[in-house]
């Protein structure tokens, strides 16, 4: 038997107006109390009742409890109405999934050797991880133990070495967490960007599907340090002669490598019902999903447009940058163009976003400042700094 205890993900439907509250119930392998929890609903905000296990180390996501309650001793007595439509379950359609795949399709090449910097770049973060980590660790100490501004990545920056005789430097980051989850890898870590390297240069041409699919991933684990929005416009998802299987593989992928709160996704109906007809030959009712509140963000707030037929992918600053071409999101040997460029943001919204309709919604708030850590004369050192990201 386990003597862990049993951390469950549930949402219950309020009563009163549909909303869904999403939960996390711990239920102990031998003694449980029951009882639950009188909320105030984040839509509504009327009062309702969720009954569930150990009411005081079971935890809400995003709404107020506003009182909690044990069945044996007293119970509930307000006249809350209970939640009758509850589901436990074990998805999350908007897991993060981006990773950065070093041994395909480098973007990342010096302009005068040619050699692929990415693979150097994560032989020198190899290198040099104990260090890092343990600059890491005692950072995070400091930041629980004192006060400090709000953080959400930590940048690492390391010198890589190149037959040019140049030096270049990589930057790598990854999510902080200020609990016990231990730092990542160096291959879990994602690269952002290797200077001495062109972008323009390298994606601008004819390649073939999977390297453009390939540079899109990279790009947007760029985008999504460097910028604050990503703008993914294209009207088909996969091809006509895909199985509905093979086109939910293509969606799932998509999904699962960008951020649902800063990203504006464009295509056609026509798209989306082929995603939501290929999630119900999965065993998966979207319109049942959304009601709990489960479904994809992304697909839940997608601009529909139909009359268009470009292929084009921003990440929005100053200056935005612009991968564009012929190829539809899906992988393939066929050839398509593609170029990159770097383009002033009242020029992305003339000429990009208002013939398509779009206008931006403003951009969700990040934090002031990251954990930087870098060499410094030698020396592994972190640092609080200024912005959310160094790029």
């Amino acid at each position: 038997m386990s003597f862990e205890a049993k951390h469950t993900q549930h949402v219950a439907k309020c009563p009163l107006c549909g909303a869904p509250h999403h939960y996390v119930e711990v239920k102990f392998p031998i003694e449980n109390d029951r009882g639950g929890w009188e909320v105030a609903c984040h839509v509504c905000g009327k009062p309702f009742t969720i009954s569930l296990r150990n009411p005081e180390e079971s935890r809400a996501r995003n709404f107020n409890i506003l009182r909690r309650f044990d069945d044996d001793i007293g119970g509930y007595s307000g006249s809350a109405p209970p939640a009758t439509e509850v589901a436990e379950h074990s998805l999350d359609m908007n897991e993060n999934k981006l990773r950065y795949d070093y041994s395909r399709s480098p973007i990342y090449r010096c302009t005068q050797s040619g050699i692929d910097l990415e693979k150097a770049a994560l032989g020198q973060l190899e290198s040099h991880l104990a260090a890092i980590h343990d600059q890491f660790y005692n950072a995070r100490n400091y930041i629980l133990a004192n006060h400090a501004p709000e953080l959400d990545n930590v940048v690492v920056t390391v010198p890589v070495p190149c037959q040019c005789g140049s030096p270049h430097k990589a930057v790598f980051y990854f999510r902080l967490f200020l609990n016990d989850t231990p730092a990542p890898s160096a291959s879990e870590m994602l690269l952002a960007t290797v200077d001495g390297a062109s972008l323009e240069d390298e994606l601008t041409g004819i390649h073939s599907k999977s390297f453009l699919m390939d540079a899109l991933q990279k790009l947007i684990a760029r985008w999504r340090l460097k910028f604050d929005q990503i703008v993914i416009a294209s009207p088909f998802i996969a091809h006509q002669y895909m199985s509905k299987e093979e086109k939910l593989e293509v969606w799932e992928w998509l999904l699962g490598i960008l951020d649902p709160q800063r990203t504006l996704f464009i295509t056609r109906s026509n798209s989306y019902k082929d995603y939501k007809t290929a999630l119900m030959d999965s065993g998966l009712d979207h319109d049942m999903l959304a009601s709990f509140g489960l479904e994809s963000r992304i697909i839940g707030v997608g601009t529909r447009k139909q009359d268009f037929h470009a292929k084009v992918y921003i990440g929005v600053g100053e200056p935005c940058e612009i991968f564009s071409g012929s190829a539809n999101l899906v992988s393939g040997k066929s050839l398509e163009n593609a170029s990159f460029s770097t383009v002033d943001s009242g020029r992305v919204d003339a000429r990009y976003l208002k013939p398509l309709g779009v206008v931006l919604p403003p951009a969700p708030a990040r934090a002031c400042s990251h954990l930087g850590i870098k060499q410094k004369d030698g020396v592994w050192i972190a640092n609080i700094e200024e912005g959310a990201s160094p790029l």
